[in-house]
């Protein structure tokens, strides 16, 4: 079988007679054709920390996220105290990056995790524990618990927003390298549907920490029994987000379906119940409380109703047959 190549694309990657390209096979079935070169080149980006006082983070994160491989922060004079405590902040807000370089006017970052060696699923696994656990500590400290079950609030939503990263950079890696789309076992419809998902668990985390900080700061005050609503809603909501997730596995499409229309009634449920804590008697401090907390309640059951059918268009991408 012999192969043509369009001569301007030839032309511009600088291609000549003998040498080797690279042929690799996606997830799809499609065969993809590359100057074999770009394959091994690893993506570098400098950022003039000098030039960009206020902001680096930000940058540093959005290099992350696009692939870079290695990030250079560099000054012409030393670079600030400010700076070296951005680049702390990074490496704490994100996975598998490391200083490889230090001195007075460069900081060289390198990633150390290849993109294609953790599975998407892990990632959405390790954000939904660091959810249901912040939710569950919550609930327990309002039953009786110590407060100190709550003393890590801000270390699990730094994890969840970690991994989210984490996965963002994955997909991306996946659009851009056939060979990480291979070894992911996904096709660009699945790896965006993964994406979408782990912002929809972040978005539930940032209310699982909102809700976790109420009870933390409030938990004397409040006045709602957990066998009535908005509390009695969180073991439901448990049972069935643990439904969803543990179906990506199995991926049986009917228990998907019957999680999200039950998190769908549990979210009109608590919506229907916030009403009520207006019409009661109480401080004005422990009654926006008690709607805070229920509205995270609700906000989390509507999040897992978006988790279930980004995973349902999911699963039916995968029922696709060509005609």
């Amino acid at each position: 079988m012999i192969v043509s190549l369009p001569k301007d694309w030839v032309n511009s990657n600088g291609l000549k007679k003998g040498d080797v390209v690279g042929l690799e096979e996606l997830a799809s079935g499609d065969l993809r054709l590359s100057p074999l070169q770009d394959s091994a080149m690893k993506q570098s980006i400098t950022l003039d920390c000098c030039a960009n006082k206020t902001g680096l983070v930000d940058l540093m994160i959005g290099s992350y996220l696009s692939g870079a491989d290695v990030i250079k922060i560099t000054c012409e004079t030393p670079i600030s105290r400010e700076t070296r405590g951005n680049v702390r902040d990074f490496l704490r807000d994100t996975r598998g990056m490391e200083i490889e370089h230090d001195d007075d006017k460069e900081i060289r970052i390198i990633s150390i995790l290849n993109p294609s060696e953790l599975k998407l699923q892990v990632s959405i696994n390790r954000m939904y524990l660091l959810i249901s656990s912040l939710v569950s500590d919550a609930l327990a400290v309002i039953e009786g618990e110590e407060v100190e079950l709550l003393s890590d609030i801000d270390d699990r939503e730094r994890q969840i927003d970690a991994r989210r990263l984490l996965l963002e950079r994955q997909v991306a890696a996946s659009l851009q390298m056939p060979s990480v789309e291979k070894r992911l076992s996904v096709d660009r419809f699945t790896a965006m549907e993964h994406a979408n998902i782990a912002r929809v668990l972040e978005r539930m985390g940032d209310h699982a920490t909102r809700l976790a900080f109420l009870v933390r700061e409030h938990s004397k005050v409040l006045k709602i029994g957990v066998d009535e609503l908005p509390l009695n809603a969180i073991p439901k909501w448990a049972k069935e987000l643990k439904t969803i997730v543990h179906n990506m596995y199995t991926k049986d499409i009917t228990l998907i379906h019957s999680a999200k229309l039950e998190l769908a009634k549990i979210r009109n449920d608590v919506e229907g119940a916030e009403s009520d804590l207006w019409t009661g008697r109480g401080s004005a401090e422990r009654l926006l409380c008690e709607f805070r907390i229920s509205e995270s309640i609700r906000r989390l059951c509507a999040y897992s109703v978006n988790f279930a059918e980004a995973l349902l268009n999911m699963l039916m991408h995968d029922r696709l047959e060509k005609v």
